[in-house]
């Protein structure tokens, strides 16, 4: 049930941004210093960081290509190895981090602000 308002209020917060040209810029905007400060350092997320992440994990945009894609960045924090670094406020269990892993902690604003990002960039 949780999961589902979730996903509700990610629909009313794209509807509500693609409405409001100011409202989409800065959710935008932090929808992408989520991805630089946390997600970049495992996946390509853009050109800024091309050739960092790990060789193994799939950049941003090959994920962006896949007929599923709202699924898998919508539930990311749920799919591993995310559950054992990642938390989001509210919606994750209590994580048992491995010695190397430093934790990530985010709120369902930013998770929100991330996915509107993520829909913003070129699937082709």
């Amino acid at each position: 049930m949780r999961r589902t308002l979730f996903l509700l209020w990610l629909v009313v917060l794209w509807m509500t941004a693609s409405f409001s040209p100011v409202l989409a810029d800065s959710v935008l905007e932090q929808g992408k210093r989520v991805a630089d400060q946390h997600c970049s350092r495992c996946h390509v997320v853009g050109e800024a960081n091309r050739m960092g992440g790990i060789g193994s994990t799939p950049s941003f945009a090959l994920l962006r290509r896949m007929n599923d894609w709202e699924e898998r960045y919508s539930s990311f924090f749920a799919r591993n190895p995310h559950p054992a670094f990642v938390t989001v406020e509210g919606l994750s269990g209590t994580r048992t981090l491995p010695p190397n892993a430093a934790p990530i902690t985010l709120t369902e604003d930013e998770v929100a602000a991330l996915m509107a990002y993520v829909r913003s960039m070129n699937a082709e």
